[in-house]
């Protein structure tokens, strides 16, 4: 079976599009773009990083989500008339997210282990690894520590000035995540 011509001509047209619209932004601006993304995808990943930490914590239940609420006697079917998945590929595709799972903790856990000496790692580890619960009615909340609160609680303590300011904060913030992202993505990070 050929390809019509017209779909030929879109494709050619949309390649040429995107080429041009690459070649109209800078070498410079694409790097600096790369670094930007390595810099909110680091912060995403602390963010995320208890969570996923306990999420790959018992691989026996990270493998069995995969068959969670489904029956025995539908029978499951994917888009473009490929075949259903048989239990065995499910489970095979559930592995390999579980060991890329893992990979990236063990990824995350190195990167936190270089800056752990630095000063400014408590910042990090108060934004981004411990959760401040709060109460509201029955229930209990968990929020990120605003870079006043952190402030707050590092003044004075740990090398740490009695006039440590929010900006400050930042600052130790930036430096590390961006340090991490390096680690974490090599020179597109850079």
């Amino acid at each position: 079976m050929g390809v019509s011509k017209e779909t030929k001509e879109t494709i050619v047209t949309t390649i040429d599009e995107v080429f041009k619209k690459m070649n109209s932004i800078s070498w410079i601006d694409r790097q600096k773009a790369m670094k930007d993304e390595a810099f909110k995808n680091t912060e995403k990943i602390l963010y995320c990083y208890q969570t996923l930490k306990e999420h790959v914590a018992d691989e026996r239940e990270y493998l069995d989500i995969a068959f969670h609420g489904k029956s025995k006697s539908i029978t499951s079917y994917t888009k473009n008339g490929s075949a259903p998945k048989d239990n065995d590929m499910i489970l095979a595709d559930r592995q390999a997210s579980y060991e890329r799972s893992r990979s990236d903790i063990e990824r995350i856990e190195k990167a936190l282990a270089k800056i752990e000496g630095r000063k400014g790692y408590e910042v990090i580890r108060i934004r981004y690894l411990e959760r401040k619960k709060t109460r509201e009615g029955n229930r209990t909340a968990e929020d990120v520590y605003t870079y006043e609160e952190i402030a707050d609680m590092l003044a004075g303590q740990d090398g740490y000035s009695e006039n440590l300011n929010e900006k400050t904060v930042r600052n130790y913030k930036n430096t590390l995540v961006r340090e991490m992202a390096v680690l974490l993505f090599g020179s597109d990070a850079i």
